[in-house]
């Protein structure tokens, strides 16, 4: 008998050391080979590395709105505020005689444009007249009790000035619609010599739609204009 209880004639066939040969019955009686465990779980590791990757497309898609609302936001606002500086420096360069304004007793001296004594002659551009017409209330209210009145108190007189920030002339629906209130008041003080002084408050809002709401923005300038231009 050889090693694991083979016989010689099983380990030298032709003086050449060989393995037994099993016989059919041994080879069926041998158990089948299994397959690799991690085969079984393809199927879970797909599903789960697809959910995490929805997950990461969701993420960064919110992101990507949120971008977009913060930039037209800010297109929006820087808009607002220069289309407002625009006519801030306008009533600081212009005629002071073109101003009317309110005196110390809140009564309303015209200024010299025929028809419109309470209008300040603005312009949109060269050749465009877009004058702002202007609020007699005093004191001059809080823009939060302008806005939250359905229409505007008694005095107060609304400008309201599209401006198309998209280039879209033929979609007026996208335009910047501001909102503005403007009072020129009598303040001179001839006891520290401004005998010719006019001061100046816009307070101007305008509404914004981020893609879930609107949303109301609004703020105030206030300046001082005095018989001497400037530029």
């Amino acid at each position: 008998m050889g090693p694991l209880g083979w016989t010689r004639a099983e380990w030298y066939r032709g003086g050449v050391l060989l393995p037994p040969v099993q016989s059919p019955r041994r080879q069926l009686l041998r158990p089948a080979s299994r397959r690799p465990a991690s085969a079984a779980v393809t199927l879970v590791e797909v599903a789960i590395s697809s959910a995490v990757l929805a997950l990461l497309l969701i993420g960064i898609f919110a992101a990507l709105i949120q971008l977009r609302r913060l930039t037209e936001g800010s297109i929006h606002q820087n808009s607002a505020v220069t289309a407002v500086q625009g006519y801030i420096e306008q009533m600081k360069s212009m005629e002071f005689s073109e101003l009317p304004y309110l005196d110390a007793s809140g009564a309303l001296v015209a200024g010299p444009v025929p028809g419109a004594p309470a209008q300040i002659p603005t312009r949109l551009d060269g050749e465009t007249d877009d004058p702002l017409r202007v609020s007699t209330r005093l004191p001059i209210p809080a823009v939060e009790t302008i806005l939250a009145a359905g229409t505007p108190p008694d005095g107060v007189v609304e400008n309201l000035k599209r401006i198309d920030i998209n280039e879209t002339p033929d979609n007026p629906d996208d335009d910047l619609q501001l909102r503005l209130w403007v009072w020129v008041r009598d303040v001179s003080d001839s006891s520290i010599d401004a005998t010719q002084v006019r001061s100046i408050n816009v307070i101007y809002a305008w509404d914004f739609f981020d893609g879930a709401r609107t949303r109301r923005l609004a703020g105030a300038v206030r300046t001082i204009r005095s018989s001497v231009r400037t530029n």
